[in-house]
């Protein structure tokens, strides 16, 4: 172990509780009815009472107000743990962006697993604090319409109204009622109100209204700035990891990842973007005329005949010397790890949401734990961490905290629960690893017999 890795463990051991500021984090989160989510389910990241490494997980965005900075969803394949990450992920689109018009649809599908869910509407609501006030946003919705939106705050113990949005079915046009605490003049309130069609959210028709400064703007910010695009299994870490180096202003981003890579056992001594040209082909000439780039950008391209291609080259330092080698050369897991650890700077240096679905992929175990524990000892900023992940080994670890842990499970029905750890009666000398092994949290897959029936093989 060298002596950054020391570094981030000596963090992780004597970190103490700080007083923060502009603490903008989730403390819960509801849907129904959609995909496999039919009745309403919530994952909520308000602290129970427990106390096991409190000053790594809490943050205290008001007075006796604790929310927790990871949650860690579980569940066998097809239970629907994905399916609330793409909720929440949602619910961050249809607020920051909004449709080209209003005949397009929202695109999402409710629980069809029944007669009559598909009929009925699906209702998402987002509680959140900023900078230690409570705000909660409410969206009713089908696929052409959204009939109700409402966003309250708590400036005292009781709410407070800053809008609510409602559908009028006779003249099929959207009502508007701004509350008196929001501060916007007449002129600005026509404006988003001339903005919020039938399909869009106020704060999306927000996002595209000439006004005054409100409080929708740190709202707004919230949800466009702070909450990140969430990150697949499939999703190309190498393009992502270009990007941020390129327009890394200040140039620490190398560094950091040369030092985590190199906490994580590889040679790797240094990398660079290195610029080169590659010949445009027929195939990609097809491809640059079905793109949306200007027809002269597309013009000049084909005119060149040559298109700027931008590579990683990863130094490595061996017994025998040292060697530059591409991408391609790498492995999956190098690459993945490298994308992590983008990610993990954000959420060191900038206060963060990031969802990320099958946060294991190409990891092993132990770099795994590794990122989280990092991520839990260093983060000064109220960053949060939402993730899926199929690794059990994370039960077993005294680190993870049991109300930051969830579980999907479907019923007969086809309807995806969530349940938190914490509220499911296991004795705290008892092992989660243990207790999942032996189906006592959710159901496990039953697979049958390994041999199979003779008619059952192929010929």
């Amino acid at each position: 172990m060298n002596k950054t890795r020391n570094m981030f463990v000596s963090l992780w051991r004597k970190k103490e509780c700080q007083p923060k500021t502009n603490n903008n984090m989730i403390a819960e989160f509801r849907i129904k009815n959609y995909l496999s989510i039919k009745t309403e389910q919530c994952l909520s990241f308000e602290a129970t009472p427990e106390s096991s490494n409190e000053s790594q997980y809490c943050v205290e965005v008001k007075e006796g107000v604790k929310l927790l900075k990871t949650a860690i969803i579980y569940g066998a394949n097809a239970s629907g743990k994905t399916n609330v990450l793409n909720a929440l992920s949602f619910f961050q689109d249809i607020i920051v962006n909004a449709p080209k018009d209003k005949n397009e649809k929202i695109k999402f599908e409710c629980f069809r697993l029944d007669n009559t869910s598909r009929y009925e509407k699906s209702e998402m609501s987002l509680t959140f604090y900023l900078d230690k006030v409570k705000y909660v946003l409410s969206v009713v919705f089908d696929n052409s319409i959204i009939y109700a939106e409402s966003l309250v705050y708590y400036p005292g113990a009781q709410p407070a109204k800053l809008y609510t949005r409602t559908y009028n079915e006779q003249n099929n046009a959207t009502d508007i009622e701004f509350g008196s605490k929001l501060g916007l003049s007449k002129k600005g309130q026509m404006a988003i109100w001339g903005n919020t069609i039938n399909n869009s959210t106020v704060m999306a028709a927000f996002g595209k209204s000439n006004v005054e400064s409100s409080p929708l703007n740190d709202v707004y910010d919230f949800f466009a700035i702070h909450m990140h695009e969430m990150l697949r299994p499939a999703n190309s870490m190498s393009g992502f990891i270009k990007k941020q180096l390129e327009d890394d202003r200040y140039g620490g981003l190398k560094p950091f990842l040369i030092d985590f890579l190199k906490t994580s056992d590889f040679n790797i001594t240094n990398l660079e973007i290195k610029e080169d040209e590659e010949i445009i082909s027929p195939d990609m000439d097809r491809m640059i005329l079905a793109s949306p780039l200007p027809d002269y950008a597309k013009r000049q391209m084909i005119q060149k005949g040559k298109i700027a291609k931008y590579d990683l080259v990863f130094t490595h330092e061996t017994d025998n010397g040292r060697y530059e080698l591409p991408e391609e050369s790498e492995s999956r897991g190098t690459i993945r790890l490298m994308g992590m650890a983008v990610i993990l700077r954000k959420l060191l240096q900038q206060n963060s949401i990031v969802i990320i679905d099958e946060v294991e992929t190409s990891l092993h175990y132990e770099l795994l734990s590794y990122f989280i524990k990092v991520f839990l000892a260093n983060s000064e900023k109220n960053s949060q961490l939402i993730m899926t992940t199929h690794d059990i080994n994370l039960l077993n670890e005294d680190f993870i905290r049991r109300d930051s842990v969830w579980f999907t499970d479907k019923d007969r029905d086809g309807e995806t629960h969530l349940t938190r750890l914490s509220s499911m009666g296991l004795h705290k000398n008892l092992s989660p690893y243990n207790a999942y092994k032996q189906g006592k949290l959710v159901k496990l897959p039953f697979l049958g017999s390994v041999f199979l029936k003779d008619d059952k093989l192929c010929d």
